[in-house]
């Protein structure tokens, strides 16, 4: 789905800016849409926000009605401009600018802009090359915040339309060197050790920090484990850490101020379910700027793909595997990352896919966590040793949030509406698919699953 929210709805001029704006699908975050001008004129778009939205600056040079359609793949929307001949005068300028600013200082800088109409922007440039900032009109008069980190005398020009333009000089001057300022963040009696796959507590202090402010803690300089948000100067989250050694975790406010603790991880009991984590197949981390999840049911599915491994399959081979889903999903697909959070081989291991804490994208709603049984089972059963390791990572996963009934089915938004569908259930009760398997989950044994799982609960 690609639509547009906002649009002119009157006429513009000739060398006017105007902005369109829209929203699209989730598969489509991340990827840049493609602009086509008056079904001719092709060029690469805007690329798709984290929150599915987009926008499109653009100036017309030449009057008339103009057609602009906006593509994703097969799917379009387009709307009508019409573009009117300009016969205003237009000059832009700068109001009192500074003679002499320090490096790293913040400096507002002030103008005119006759002529142009509210939203139009302008170009602040350095130099001749370096873009600082590109202020919108108001008023006929424009504003911007910029910084310099070099000393030197320097060129400002604020640029409009066409030879429109103004430009003056400041003395960039070193500035003095200031005291470190101490950390505003920190842990509060952060543990030692944890136990790999349980989830624990991280909380800490957040000085001088707004109530909603959101922090990144994160393991190892790589992965993502949460974003908590401040509440009266302290943060507080829940951690999950998988594999054994000792990991280095932060939690960021800037680049200038954070703090850090080392903690180690234990392996859990060897008779203990334990997934093995998204780093013994990979070091790429699921993207962070992923919308986040807050799991509302399992979704079972199967990978679909032929040449899975055997039951006496190796994690060598098993991590080959996952590379091969992972490739599959990201360059076949166009997805992320692996839209499944966990993979259950044929051995009966599990693999950490997605983060958990990341949306997936494996059932177009993806409002709960997605298992992919690894192989085919549109006839063919799931092994022993997936079934058991199926019923102890949903069993882990129920516990985690909080799910007490897994059998009884609830209301449950699907592609054909609203179902009745229990909290673990199969990626064809809310989509038109075979996935994964025969209906009613009978080659994936998902009724023994749920059964095997609420008595555990």
């Amino acid at each position: 789905m690609i639509k547009i929210t906002q649009a002119p709805t009157g006429p513009v001029q000739v060398q006017q800016q105007f902005t369109i704006q829209g929203i699209a699908s989730v598969e489509h975050v991340g990827k840049a849409l493609t602009l086509v001008i008056d079904n001719i004129y092709r060029s690469q778009g805007p690329v798709v926000a984290a929150d599915g939205s987009w926008e499109v600056n653009f100036i017309f040079t030449q009057a008339g009605d103009r057609r602009m359609r906006i593509e994703a793949g097969d799917e379009s929307t387009e709307t009508t401009v019409r573009v009117t001949a300009s016969a205003v005068q237009r000059w832009v300028s700068f109001t009192n600018p500074p003679q002499q600013a320090e490096t790293l200082q913040t400096l507002v800088l002030q103008g005119e802009a006759e002529g142009y109409s509210n939203g139009a922007q302008l170009l602040l440039r350095a130099d001749g090359l370096y873009e600082l900032a590109r202020p919108q009109v108001q008023m006929e008069k424009w504003q911007a915040a910029i910084g310099f980190t070099q000393a030197g005398r320097r060129k400002l020009e604020i640029i409009g339309t066409g030879q429109d333009r103004a430009e003056t000089f400041i003395n960039v001057v070193t500035a003095p060197p200031k005291p470190p300022k101490p950390p505003r963040l920190s842990f509060t009696n952060p543990p030692q050790s944890v136990v790999a796959d349980r989830v624990f507590a991280l909380r800490g202090n957040a000085t001088d920090y707004n109530d909603g402010d959101q922090l990144v803690l994160r393991a190892d300089q790589i992965y993502e484990l949460a974003r908590p948000r401040v509440r009266d100067g302290k943060w507080e989250t829940p951690v999950l850490l998988r594999g054994a050694g000792k990991r280095v975790i932060e939690i960021i406010g800037s680049e200038q101020d954070r703090a850090q603790i080392t903690i180690t991880v234990q392996a859990p009991p060897s008779s203990e379910f334990v997934v093995l984590p998204r780093s013994s197949w990979t070091n790429v981390p699921t993207p962070s700027n992923l919308a986040t999840l807050q799991p509302k049911r399992i979704t079972l599915h199967h990978t679909a793909l032929s040449g899975a491994p055997s039951v006496n399959a190796s994690q060598a081979q098993e991590a080959e595997r996952m590379r091969l889903i992972y490739n599959s999903h990201v360059y076949g697909n166009g997805w992320a990352d692996i839209g499944y959070h966990f993979i259950v081989m044929p051995s009966g291991r599990v693999y950490s896919a997605r983060a958990e804490q990341r949306r997936g994208a494996h059932d177009q709603i993806n409002d709960g966590l997605g298992i992919s049984f690894d192989g085919i089972f549109t006839s063919a059963t799931i092994s022993n040793q997936q079934f058991q390791a199926a019923v102890n990572l949903c069993t882990q996963l129920a516990r985690r949030y909080g799910f007490r009934n897994v059998v009884n089915p609830v209301p449950t938004p699907t592609t054909f509406g609203t179902r009745n569908l229990p909290l673990i259930l199969g990626h064809r009760d809310r989509v038109a698919t075979q996935c994964p398997g025969t209906e009613g989950g009978r080659t994936i044994r998902m009724p023994e699953i749920r059964q095997s799982v609420q008595a555990r609960l």
